[in-house]
């Protein structure tokens, strides 16, 4: 970086400060804006029981899959490895070393 960069750098950052200072210099109070309820304004109601039970049915649907997906896995793998030694033993010859 050349000093010149340097220099315009710094000028920038030094401008930005300046014109941030008023804003934190300020007292809270100045800053603070001033709570105005709004009366007789449209309310809109959610229905939230249905959308709680719309979440926790879509979950529980989740996880239900999740399990069943498993173990189906793990029924098969123990089909591949009750097949594997099969094999093993009809290969040996019936002979088992254990």
């Amino acid at each position: 970086m050349t000093i010149r960069t340097s220099l315009r750098a710094a000028r920038a950052t030094t401008a930005s400060a300046l014109a941030c200072a008023p804003l934190l210099l300020a007292p809270a109070t100045a800053r603070a804006q001033e709570f105005v309820k709004v009366e007789n304004a449209v309310r809109e109601q959610l229905p939230a029981p249905q959308f709680v039970a719309a979440a926790y049915g879509f979950i529980w649907l989740a996880i239900l899959t999740y399990v069943v997906v498993v173990a189906r896995g793990l029924a098969r793998t123990r089909r591949d490895i009750d097949e594997l030694r099969r094999r093993v033993e009809r290969a040996s010859g019936g002979d088992k070393r254990t």
